[in-house]
């Protein structure tokens, strides 16, 4: 048809282009002031053309879109495909605020200029594209309209829906992301994290008495907290060696200062934004300095927080069997200590089935990787970074060496951080007549335990307000009155993330790093 008509372009690719980079080339290519497309199975009635064009052309809308799923359409399809959209649509509609009832229906058309002035802001270039053009579209201010269609499934498809589904679920969360953070602003997110921290800290010293926490800081020993400080930072060597081991065990040798630089300024940056976002700092730095591959050090950090959660379920589970049996203890405490351990196990699971050789020498990875293989596919490039993340856990987790040294060393680390916590509680009077010795050191273990498996929720920066809240109620087990053990809990949190944060800007300062670099997520990926 090319060859014998002049208005008839034939646009041929040997590479997979894939629907949305297919649809910019074409688009590109076009000379119409009006530019649309139809599925080729011609799926919608072409009897709704002329309404599609005449939308663009004199009702002076910038995109115009037929629908499947608006109540007067004229649908045949089956239920699983049906499903499947719906489920699709509605969430674009909950997550992406689009007022749209289709996104995906092959049958629509463009103002071109409008289109010229949204479609590099488009990133996917797959199935996605046209979801995300038209969400762009409303949150731009540009007039759409959608409009009931007839329509009959073409049979043949390339729609592959288990592999899609998970694809565009990425896509959602991804264009979620990108189109919500810049609405906060990331500064105002920071305060706002931080007033939620302050109120829940507000929120506990009203419970407790907040005249009364002071009036207990007041009496406390300083002499002690600076003894806490001391021997606080005696745990870092130790978390610089063990994460030093881990890289080591990954292939990246590197010395044990620039280890304990990175680990310094990432939790500094955990300390300031929420939900452990500073953890990807740390993949930043080792990238920026050292070129090591951002899934390695997200894979490397994985290891060490799983290692965290493993030392601090087994210091839970222990401190609850001395605890309980000297005192009673909440109904709530074993089953969050026991949840812990489930997880660890179902994780440890996962890692190994996923890893585990078959006799054609794949993994299970490998082989739902290569089920859903298709070049060029966005799916296939973030299945292909779960494939090296699951891999390289698996490599240090597997080999029983490694598992000890890394066990142990966590052991190490948090019983120094719990050994600090412990001084902290000391230097207040009177908190020894509370409880025995052994039972005094089973509760503060306990306390630090649960404090830490609270942070895997970690809605405020540094888990200010929620670790407070924990210790304050563990400490009340062993008959610590709430006022001390708030009091205690937030000067222990105060040495630990001061001591964080100091060191954490001097190794920015060696680093040549800037603060905005660590915290800027959105560059550092």
């Amino acid at each position: 048809m090319a060859a014998e008509l002049d208005y008839v372009v034939h646009l041929h690719s040997d590479e997979r282009q894939g629907r949305g980079r297919a649809l910019n080339r074409a688009f590109k290519a076009a000379s119409g002031r009006i530019l649309c497309y139809i599925d080729v199975d011609l799926a919608t009635d072409m009897a709704h053309l002329e309404e599609l064009i005449e939308a663009i052309r004199s009702e002076g809308y910038d995109f115009a879109t037929g629908s499947r799923m608006m109540p007067s359409s004229d649908v045949k399809r089956s239920m699983k495909r049906g499903l499947a959209s719906k489920g699709f649509n509605f969430l674009t509609r909950n997550m992406l605020g689009s007022k749209l009832y289709d996104h995906q229906c092959g049958f629509k058309a463009f103002k071109r200029e409008s289109l010229f002035e949204l479609m590099d802001s488009v990133e996917d270039e797959h199935w996605f594209w046209d979801t995300e053009l038209l969400v762009r579209a409303q949150k731009g201010g540009y007039k759409v309209k959608e409009f009931p269609v007839r329509w009959r499934h073409g049979g043949a498809t390339k729609v592959d829906l288990v592999k899609d589904v998970i694809g565009m679920g990425s896509q959602i969360v991804r264009l979620w992301w990108q189109l919500s953070a810049p609405r906060m602003g990331r500064r105002r997110k920071t305060i706002f994290t931080f007033m939620l921290a302050l109120m829940l800290l507000f929120l506990i010293f009203t419970l407790v008495g907040i005249e009364d926490v002071w009036q207990a800081a007041a009496s406390a020993s300083p002499m002690m907290f600076g003894l806490a400080v001391v021997v606080y930072l005696f745990s870092w060597p130790v978390r610089g060696l063990r994460y030093q081991h881990i890289l080591r065990r990954l292939g990246h040798h590197h010395d044990l200062n620039f280890i304990i630089g990175t680990i310094f300024m990432s939790q500094s940056a955990n300390v300031i934004l929420p939900a452990r976002i500073g953890d990807i700092s740390r993949a930043y730095i080792l990238k920026k300095e050292k070129d090591i591959p951002l899934t390695t050090g997200m894979s490397s950090l994985a290891v060490e927080r799983i290692f965290d959660i493993i030392a601090i379920t087994v210091i839970g589970v222990l401190s609850v069997l001395v605890v309980t049996a000297q005192r009673s203890v909440d109904n709530w405490v074993m089953p969050l200590i026991l949840s812990s351990a489930a997880v660890i196990v179902l994780f440890f699971a996962g890692i190994f089935f996923l890893s585990s050789r078959g006799r054609n020498g794949l993994s299970p990875a490998e082989r739902i990787i290569f089920r859903f293989s298709s070049s060029g596919d966005y799916t296939d490039m973030v299945a292909g970074i779960a494939k090296k993340f699951i891999d390289e856990i698996y490599t240090v987790s597997s080999n029983v060496k490694d598992f000890i040294v890394v066990f142990f060393s966590s052991l190490a680390v948090w019983t120094i951080d719990i050994l600090t916590c412990y001084i902290v509680l000391t230097a207040f009077p009177f908190v020894h007549n509370a409880a025995s010795i052994t039972t005094l050191i089973a509760i503060v273990f306990l306390a630090v335990a649960v404090g830490n498996l609270a942070k895997m929720f970690p809605i405020t920066p540094g888990a200010i307000g929620t670790y407070e809240g924990a210790l304050t109620i563990v400490f009340g087990i062993a008959g610590i009155a709430g006022y001390v053990g708030a009091a205690a809990a937030v000067i222990d949190h105060i040495i630990k993330n001061s001591v964080t944060l100091v060191f954490g800007a001097l190794y920015l300062t060696q680093f040549n790093i800037k603060w905005h670099e660590l915290l800027d997520i959105k560059k550092n990926k």
